[in-house]
């Protein structure tokens, strides 16, 4: 049986797996030839992504915390 924190580092795992993966074409942000007001856009969407990654981790760091 897998424990919470296991879970937990296997889905920061994926996320910065899907970082690294994600195509390098125009549009990306992380491209030099991608105009800035997209590049801001794609940008902003990855930093929602993880606030709502580290928000679920504070979730469950304060779950864990309480059970002690």
């Amino acid at each position: 049986m897998e424990t919470l924190t296991d879970t937990l580092i296997e889905r920061m795992d994926k996320l910065a797996q899907q970082a690294d993966n994600a195509p390098r074409e125009w549009g990306s942000p992380h491209l030099s030839t991608t105009p800035t007001s997209i590049a801001i856009q794609e940008l902003a969407k990855e930093i929602e992504a993880l606030q709502s990654a580290v928000g679920e981790i504070a979730l469950e760091v304060q779950k864990l915390s309480a059970q002690d």
